[in-house]
């Protein structure tokens, strides 16, 4: 198995608070607080609640998000995602059903 396809969960029992950094993929299923960096991945799952301000290459959300997004390729909103805040990406995608309110500079 290629590292390319390895990705971390943080599990839906989990409850994080704090300051993420990583370079690869993520997938929040659980409950996280702070900030996050990376120059990867991140998906926040159905089961996802995340407060965090997140500084990221690609963005997935599928569950709830409020804080502040900047992103360098592409945000997707899946049709179960909610986020209330800020986005900057270049790229942004979503789908019938899913919620945004903020702002967003392309």
């Amino acid at each position: 198995m290629s590292d390319d396809f390895s990705e971390t969960i943080i599990g839906e029992d989990i409850n994080f608070k704090g300051k993420l950094k990583f370079n690869r993929k993520l997938q929040i299923r659980g409950k996280f607080k702070g900030t996050i960096e990376t120059s990867g991945e991140l998906t926040i799952g159905e089961t996802g609640d995340v407060h965090a301000d997140i500084h990221a290459s690609t963005l997935g959300i599928y569950g709830s998000l409020r804080g502040n997004v900047e992103v360098t390729q592409k945000v997707h909103l899946g049709k179960t995602g909610r986020i209330s805040g800020d986005i900057k990406t270049p790229l942004l995608e979503i789908e019938s059903g899913a919620k945004f309110t903020g702002n967003c500079v392309m």
